[in-house]
């Protein structure tokens, strides 16, 4: 359905008709950004210089029947290479706006919407790193468990706990996380047990959290899993199965008056690696 003319013609052409303008701003859509915070980054303070860390790692050790009249050999809790997290992903996102818009805008807020965005894009990015890594844990060094476009059910979230179990993974349930895209919550809303109030901390679905589950761990939803052909790679992992660490991180402004225009830019210098391989096992979610 179309106005009819108005009377007199032109009153909106000529513009006596004035045009009102929203000073309120849509955000584009973002994805739950859920991975860098489910992992360690408790290195970060080793970054006042130099590109690499070596984290140590100690090794399990066995005890032995004690022989009297007999030396025992020593054991040795130190023969495990360490683990190199190297500072090797640099990435920016830069927003220019120029002085004569800065100062012929209306009531929008551009700067901040521009420092928003900015920001944005460095963290997907870094939680895309971390996601990166998710079908290598576990020993999965080419796949992950299950079928390429699987349901998660009750019985195959019971063995990707139960594999964690056996592997001496520590239970403590806030260090433990199964992160799942959308496909995987809907197929896990379907299992009473995992959403009845008695299993819960809250029922609601908060930043992409819905919170301690009867899986033994917080659950967290993202669209930024990485694909693979029908599905994603989710996975379910304690924190320190992966390493991470941030050597800048910093947003700033600066005026380009050559150019006539102000620059709103976020940066960030990190790094991730595998940390302990068995203390994450991926698997196939239903659709990516």
């Amino acid at each position: 359905m179309s106005l009819s003319a108005r009377v007199p013609s032109g009153a909106d052409t000529y513009k006596f008709i004035p045009k009102l303008y929203s000073n309120k701003v849509v955000e584009a859509a973002k994805s739950e950004l859920v991975a860098w915070d489910a992992i360690t980054s408790e290195w970060r303070d080793d970054l006042t210089r130099g590109d690499i860390i070596y984290i140590p790692k100690t090794n399990t050790i066995t005890a032995t029947e004690v022989v009297v009249g007999s030396k025992a050999s020593s054991l040795n809790a130190f023969a495990t290479a360490a683990v190199t997290l190297t500072m090797d992903q640099w990435y920016e996102a830069p927003h220019d706006i120029d002085y004569m818009t800065l100062r012929q805008k209306g009531d929008i807020a551009m700067e901040n919407e521009a420092v928003t965005e900015c920001s944005y894009a460095i963290k997907i990015a870094m939680d895309s790193s971390v996601c990166a890594l998710f079908s290598s844990l576990g020993g999965y060094s080419t796949s992950a468990y299950g079928t390429d476009g699987q349901t998660l059910d009750d019985n195959l979230l019971l063995y990707l706990k139960q594999i964690l179990d056996e592997a001496n993974v520590p239970m403590k349930r806030a260090e433990r996380s199964l992160i799942v895209d959308p496909s995987g919550l809907s197929d896990m809303l379907k299992i009473d047990k995992l959403v009845a109030a008695d299993y819960t901390s809250r029922g609601a679905i908060d930043n992409g959290i819905i919170g301690n589950s009867v899986y033994g761990c917080v659950v967290r939803v993202t669209n930024n899993l990485t694909a693979a052909s029908t599905g994603a790679y989710g996975c379910m992992l304690h924190k320190k199965a992966i390493a991470s660490a941030a050597q800048i991180y910093d947003s700033w402004k600066k005026e380009y008056e050559d150019l006539h225009v102000r620059r709103y830019q976020s940066e960030a210098l990190w790094g991730v690696v595998e940390l302990q391989d068995t203390f994450g096992i991926p698997f196939f979610t239903r659709h990516a």
